[in-house]
């Protein structure tokens, strides 16, 4: 039986920690698993959440519907089910997809390569290329590389919606 990292909680966090948790309950009504799963030192949680801002919800030349369906993408072939489930969601309420045009397929097909095989990275910015311009490219970029760093920790720490805090 494989042994589980535990998880940072109200009762071990430190204080900086326990207040990031606060503003997360006060912003979102909970911590999210993904949260906890980054570790008990602040300044990573805060770092995550500066990136996850800029990178998924700030402006940016992609739209939010298609950086949700790179997020997405990534975390199904990760086989991250922690982090599908809240980007389908996510998805859905940014106008859903993948649609069936060139561009989002586009879209699924990078996600995917640069996620499985992430030495083709120079090759699947090629392709995308046909589809994009070079600043939507670089969002792309960013979300999967996101996503894969939020991907690895969801993995690493095995966390589920059960570890939400509420």
């Amino acid at each position: 039986m494989t042994r589980r990292l535990p998880l940072t909680d109200d009762a071990t966090a430190g204080p900086e920690l326990a207040a990031e948790y606060a503003a997360a309950r006060e912003r979102e009504g909970r911590v999210m698993a993904i949260l906890r799963a980054m570790g008990p030192r602040a300044e990573v949680l805060r770092a995550f959440l500066s990136m996850t801002e800029a990178v998924l919800y700030g402006p940016a030349a992609l739209g939010h519907r298609e950086r949700e369906l790179l997020a997405l993408t990534t975390s199904q072939a990760n086989g991250a089910d922690y982090s599908a489930d809240a980007h389908a969601a996510l998805l859905e309420r940014h106008g859903g997809g993948p649609d069936p045009s060139e561009r989002d397929r586009a879209l699924v097909a990078f996600a995917r390569r640069l996620t499985l095989a992430p030495r083709e990275g120079a090759e699947a910015v090629a392709e995308l290329g046909d589809h994009l311009s070079a600043d939507e490219i670089h969002d792309a970029i960013a979300v999967v590389a996101l996503l894969n760093m939020a991907n690895r920790a969801a993995l690493a720490t095995g966390i589920s919606v059960e570890d939400d805090l509420h």
